[in-house]
């Protein structure tokens, strides 16, 4: 284990200090999710009794392979908490999720969850969002449009494409334009104008909704309020 990934197991590993006897859990999706959530498996596996809510099919599947008991939003509307990861931490806990394709259902998730934790390495900390590119969820027959309405707001967006070649297909079977949007200096503004476009299904913009993050590096935890 190289010492990124083994920072992203130490976040993960505090953030089973928030998860009780009895919660529903939210699971996040990406590689430091699918650490907390290996762990989290490991307790259940030894008596810990709680029921998981997936923010993507790759998340259920590992969660079941560890026997963690998964239920649907038909069984509750309400989540204990949330453990996920993000692709950008900036001041006031605003984030960039969705690197890896499952930000409609994390923002679901997350929007569900009375307490919503973000766990990550210290790489993901920035002064302001937009080094990574914005993910933005479209049906796909809007694609186009909505890339030639973001060109005008000076963004310029590519459908994002599978390691094997062709378009990659959400799990609500949309696709993702991946924005360069330069600095995000206003992440309000470029919130409400990206969803003022028609064609948008969601973006990964996260915003006010995490109440803290575990970030860890090779020797030291931190908890970032917002």
């Amino acid at each position: 284990m190289d010492a990124r990934d083994h920072a992203k197991e130490l976040a993960a590993q505090r953030a089973l200090e928030f998860i009780n006897d009895g919660m529903i859990v939210g699971l996040g999706s990406g590689s430091t999710a699918r650490h907390f959530i290996r762990l989290l498996g490991a307790r259940v596996q030894t008596g810990l009794k709680i029921r998981g809510i997936p923010s993507s099919k790759n998340s259920e599947t590992l969660a079941k392979s560890l026997a963690i008991p998964i239920i649907d939003f038909h069984q509750t509307s309400l989540i204990d908490v949330t453990i996920d990861g993000a692709d950008e931490i900036a001041p006031g806990l605003a984030l960039i999720k969705g690197g890896g394709g499952a930000l409609l259902r994390e923002k679901i998730v997350a929007s569900a969850s009375k307490k919503f934790i973000v766990v990550a390495d210290s790489s993901k900390i920035v002064e302001h969002l937009g080094k990574f590119p914005l993910p933005v969820e479209v049906i796909p027959m809007a694609a186009p449009l909505v890339a030639a309405k973001l060109s005008a707001l000076k963004i310029r967006a590519q459908v994002r494409q599978q390691s094997s070649g062709g378009d990659y297909i959400t799990d609500e079977g949309n696709l993702i334009l991946d924005c360069d949007c330069g600095p995000i200096l206003d992440p309000r503004a470029l919130a409400a104008e990206i969803r003022a476009i028609v064609g948008v299904v969601e973006h990964g913009l996260f915003l006010s909704m995490a109440e803290l993050a575990i970030v860890s590096s090779e020797n030291e935890i931190s908890i970032l309020r917002p």
